[in-house]
């Protein structure tokens, strides 16, 4: 286990330690990289909330993130897709997630979005950046989760990996058992196409690295590589190997909101949000519903004890995380390949608070004959244990809501970059999306869009590079961008955001806020500025228009029993039922686990 006292700052620890040989290796390769094409290492987390690393305020041990973050830059604003897939079909295309054929997710679209841009996968009307990249002598290699595939021509060998070992659907069990997370999504992985088995000893973040680590090992160092590290750590099941299931024994007897608060202070003071902010806070509910949270210090010794640890396992798996990232930092540097490099960094979409039965096609039935949930084995294999929404509120701190929405909880995401041009230690609040990576990429590489082949015939890009930003020579990427799921609408332009949340999160009708002085969109400014929102939902008309998006028709809804699985009875909906006609629409209960 890596030693949780690592210094701020990887590479000046990596100089000191390594022998000679190794600095002249680094020094030469330094030399060569003002001709040679920059490599580049992409990883994403899965479900990482915008505050859990150290370097945005968290309290998680996350030391090799944040030396990186302190030898590059960190971006404030920068967005994604509120769900898994979406998010990395942007990624590797460019275009929209519509446009790239993931409007929704597998088994989750409604009846009357057939189109192929609710496919949910790729298509050949878009190319990837590994396609792109593999095509101008690059050695593309990926490890981890795809979930961009329903069909054998979408697998990560045929879009431009050279090497892939990935699992295909959302998420699974953590561990060898191969067990999946709903009736749907049966786990599947794939080595370059072809199935594999697991050993007895895999664990996602380590194995993932492990194979990464190989691939690397196996390349050919005179040609330059893409390597994509597609983590499925912190998402459920919250589950790490048992010398890792008491790491942060006893770290939040405090409670979440006062880790939350604790958090808020470090972001103030370090500057990464306004210090005059309100904060987001989930709303509570009556005591008569099963979803109310009582006051953390009324709560007793053992129900702390159990609320607590949730929180315990997920901060073990991000350190984790960071620790396996550490290896591949680590070998790059021995290698001499780190000064050429372009490290970039980020998480798919906000904490989560969801529980199993939100899963596709689950019954309490599957779920219970398929999983432990018993709290007293959580982290184990075979155990689901969810994070649960006053965590996750925790882990988005100070934004609302969580993976799911389009609150800036579910769409806004840590990002950090490293690379041969980026000054260190900076903070850039430009806005930006998952879409401008793939540009970037391409400007990076040198690589001309408009006499590349591989651009032939397909969709044109709406990423923008994000080197202005990089190269501190504009704090403006974009103006702006439009953004749609599960009927759930939202917008950016300059300073304002519009958000149009449908029930049971909102009343559906689009809300206005001022990010620059309420990123926490705690005060709706939408009758103050008509025109605003009447411009900005023009716009979005327009993007629902040229993206082929459809409104889902019945549109989505959660049933109290699924909002509050295992402890909702007739006597719980029918309670549901009333506080609804008392109180209009609340947000989205998620259950106490």
């Amino acid at each position: 286990m890596r030693s949780i006292t690592l210094g701020v700052s990887l590479l000046v620890l990596a100089a000191c330690s390594a022998p000679s040989t190794t600095n002249e290796v680094a020094d030469e390769a330094a030399a060569e990289s003002q001709t040679q094409p920059p490599n580049f290492l992409i990883v994403v987390a899965d479900d990482l909330g915008w505050s859990d690393l150290g370097a945005f305020g968290g309290e998680i041990n996350t030391p090799t993130l944040n030396g990186l973050a302190a030898q590059g830059m960190m971006m404030t604003n920068f967005y994604v897709a509120p769900t898994c897939s979406p998010t990395r079909s942007m990624l590797m295309t460019g275009v929209s997630n519509h446009q790239a054929g993931v409007g929704a997710m597998a088994g989750i679209a409604a009846p009357n979005q057939t189109t192929r841009n609710y496919a949910a996968q790729l298509h050949d009307e878009v190319v990837t950046f590994a396609e792109v990249l593999q095509g101008n002598g690059y050695q593309t290699l990926m490890s981890g989760k795809w979930h961009l595939a329903i069909d054998e021509t979408q697998h990560p060998n045929e879009r431009g990996f050279d090497r892939s070992f990935a699992l295909l659907p959302g998420g699974a069990s953590h561990f060898a058992d191969r067990q999946g997370l709903s009736v749907t999504e049966p786990p599947e992985y794939l080595e370059d196409g072809e199935p594999v088995e697991l050993p007895a000893d895999f664990y996602s973040s380590i194995s993932y690295t492990d194979k990464m680590l190989e691939y690397l090992d196996e390349r050919d160092p005179d040609e330059p590589f893409l390597a994509y590290l597609a983590y499925t750590a912190p998402h459920d099941p919250l589950q790490v190997p048992d010398d890792w299931l008491d790491q942060y024994d006893g770290a939040y007897d405090s409670g979440p909101t006062a880790t939350r608060d604790a958090r808020f202070e470090r972001q103030k003071a370090s500057g990464l949000v306004p210090a005059d902010m309100a904060l987001w806070d989930v709303p509570n509910f009556p005591e008569w519903l099963p979803s109310h949270m009582t006051p953390w210090e009324t709560r007793s010794e053992e129900q702390r004890a159990h609320d607590t640890r949730p929180m315990e396992i997920y901060a073990s798996m991000v350190e984790l995380m960071d620790d396996q990232l550490g290896r591949v930092i680590d070998r790059l540097e021995a290698d001499g390949e780190l000064e050429n490099t372009y490290f970039v960094f980020f998480s798919d979409n906000g904490a989560s608070a969801v529980a199993p039965l939100m899963y596709p096609g689950n019954t309490e039935e599957w779920v219970n004959a398929n999983w432990d949930r018993n709290m007293a084995n959580a982290g184990t294999e075979g155990n689901f244990t969810v994070q649960g929404r006053e965590w996750a509120n925790a882990s988005n701190t100070p934004l609302r809501l969580f993976k799911g929405s389009m609150g800036d909880g579910g769409i806004r995401s840590p990002f950090i970059v490293v690379g041969p041009s980026v000054p260190e230690g900076e903070v850039s609040q430009a806005l930006a999306h998952v879409m401008d990576v793939a540009p970037t990429i391409y400007e990076l590489a040198g690589i001309d869009l408009t006499t590349d082949p591989a651009f032939e015939g397909t969709l044109t890009m709406q990423g923008a590079s994000l080197l202005p930003a990089w190269h501190q020579e504009s704090d403006v990427v974009r103006e702006g961008f439009m953004t749609e799921l599960f009927n759930a609408r939202a917008g950016r332009e300059g300073k304002w955001k519009i958000v149009n949340l449908p029930h049971p999160l909102g009343t559906g009708e689009w809300e206005l806020y001022d990010m620059s002085v309420d990123p926490g969109e705690t005060n709706n400014v939408a009758a103050d500025h008509p025109e605003v929102v009447e411009r900005m939902s023009a716009q979005y008309t327009a993007f629902a228009t040229d993206h082929g998006v459809i409104p889902p028709v019945p549109p989505p809804m959660q049933t109290p029993r699924r909002m509050y699985p295992y402890v909702c009875d007739a006597d719980c909906e029918a309670a549901f039922e009333r506080f609804m006609a008392m109180n209009g629409p609340p947000p989205r209960p998620v259950p106490e686990e």
